[in-house]
């Protein structure tokens, strides 16, 4: 099998604001440990019990701005460096609880309550038109004149995925923007927007949100990230607010990374040998759960909930947490660093769905912006590799964007070129560096792009 080598060497030359010299490359792995300090850790582990904020003494904001001239040698440009910027004026959000512990989570099916509730708050009495499907329960309500499509898929297997949703039929017209519709699907538009305004009652607040999901959802919810926009029709126009949330585990989130983000193995998506032999894809450990919801005017448009967890403490042991202003330097060094190693352990694909990664080691600059810094948990595998068991660690995870300037690739008899121009990255729900709160290990979990394997199995 054909695989990605590993960056033994990359000759990086910074000119940093506050860090000047040549450094040398970070060896890319699932886990990067630190440099050991234990006679420092033990002076920092002082026997007066801190609350969480207290331990890591973060600020309310992270605030920096580095900039650097980065070079490689597979860079083909030698002459001119890349011009990488990180800035951030993020907030920093730190549990206001008295302590961390290890958790232990586990695979729970959606329970038949909330399946209940989710028909009886969105289908509002109306009788729904089932459809046959063996694998799924499946069937369509029609709701103040507006088509919803309900599904939940039950988990027969380790690798399943539990999934409860609920939306408009056809809501992708409603986001259609500059998308060419038929003549038919402007006028079901037209149609659906007016039902709209008969259904809706206006903006959704967080607030609101938050309520109507507690209702309808067992355990405790944070809202991750809130989004809205305006969409258009003729002369109406009606607001779309989408909410993103995360378990809450004694206060403290499971941080959310976008599902089609993270890591996957060599054989994750369907893989061809030499001879052509196509093989169904395997899947590495069980996706994270979800919990979206949509609404149009003040109407529900969708609702997801996918893979719900269920925790219990490993033991009641508080854990050490390393201060925040070490965390920040090691993310500082090795963000830079990063973006001039190999594909492999780049940034996350702008698509998700793409074997390159940006910004390319070619890129002319690089251009990083964080835009929010949380410290909660992650989900990692125990130690047996169960798919329906794992343990909850706290990490902080470094969420941001990036704007990169690509270079003109050649093609064909090479007079021709392709400009690739801007390529940005603008994604709610992508860490941009993972660390161990507990020892500064740096995770390497947010790995986009499809497998890729060209030989034999």
């Amino acid at each position: 099998m054909k695989k990605v080598k590993m960056l033994m060497g990359a000759v990086l030359c910074m000119n940093l604001l506050a860090v000047s010299g040549c450094d040398r490359a970070v060896q890319s792995a699932v886990v990067e440990e630190k440099n050991p300090t234990d006679q420092k850790r033990e002076e920092n582990k002082e026997t007066v019990q801190k609350t969480v904020a207290e331990q890591v003494e973060a600020p309310e904001t992270y605030q920096t701005t580095i900039q650097a001239d980065l070079r490689s040698a597979d860079r083909e440009d030698k002459e001119n460096p890349m011009k990488f910027t990180l800035t951030a004026d993020a907030p920093v959000k730190v549990p206001d609880v008295d302590a961390i512990c290890l958790k232990k989570v586990k695979r729970v099916a959606i329970s038949e309550e909330e399946q209940n509730k989710i028909k009886e708050t969105f289908d509002k009495g109306q009788p729904m038109q089932e459809e046959n499907d063996e694998n799924e329960q499946v069937g369509t309500y029609t709701v103040d004149g507006l088509t919803y499509r309900y599904s939940y898929v039950q988990s027969e297997q380790e690798s399943d995925v539990e999934e409860l949703g609920f939306q408009i039929a056809k809501f992708i017209f409603d986001d259609c923007g500059d998308m060419t519709l038929a003549l038919s699907e402007k006028k079901e538009r037209e149609e659906r927007f007016q039902n709209y305004i008969k259904a809706g009652s206006g903006k959704v607040s967080e607030k609101e949100a938050k309520e109507k999901v507690s209702g309808l959802v067992s355990g405790d919810w944070e809202l991750f990230e809130s989004s809205s926009k305006a969409l258009t029709e003729g002369n109406t126009t009606l607001e779309k607010d989408d909410f993103i949330f995360e378990r809450a585990l004694d206060g403290i989130p499971v941080n959310y990374v976008r599902e089609i983000s993270l890591p996957v193995n060599e054989q994750a998506l369907e893989w061809e040998n030499e001879d052509g032999t196509l093989h169904e894809g395997q899947s590495e450990g069980w996706e994270n759960e979800v919990l979206t919801m949509d609404f149009c005017s003040g109407t529900i448009q969708s609702f997801l909930h996918r893979n719900p967890i269920e925790a219990s403490n490993v033991s009641d042991e508080r854990l050490f947490l390393l201060p925040f202003d070490e965390v920040k330097d090691i993310f500082e060094k090795t963000i830079t660093l990063q973006v001039m190693t190999e594909d492999k352990n780049r940034m996350i694909a702008v698509d998700g769905g793409s074997n390159y990664r940006y910004p390319s080691i070619d890129a002319q600059s690089a251009e990083i912006t964080i835009t929010k810094v949380q410290l909660g948990y992650m989900r990692m595998p125990d130690s047996e590799g169960s798919n329906t068991e794992a343990v909850l660690i706290p990490v902080w995870d470094f969420y941001g964007t990036w704007t990169s300037e690509e270079p003109e690739y050649k093609y064909g008899n090479g007079e021709d070129g392709l400009v690739m121009g801007d390529v940005t990255m603008d994604d709610a729900g992508v860490s941009l560096l993972t660390i161990d709160a507990r020892d500064g290990s740096v995770i390497q979990r947010v790995q986009a792009g499809w497998a890729v394997s060209t030989g034999n199995n």
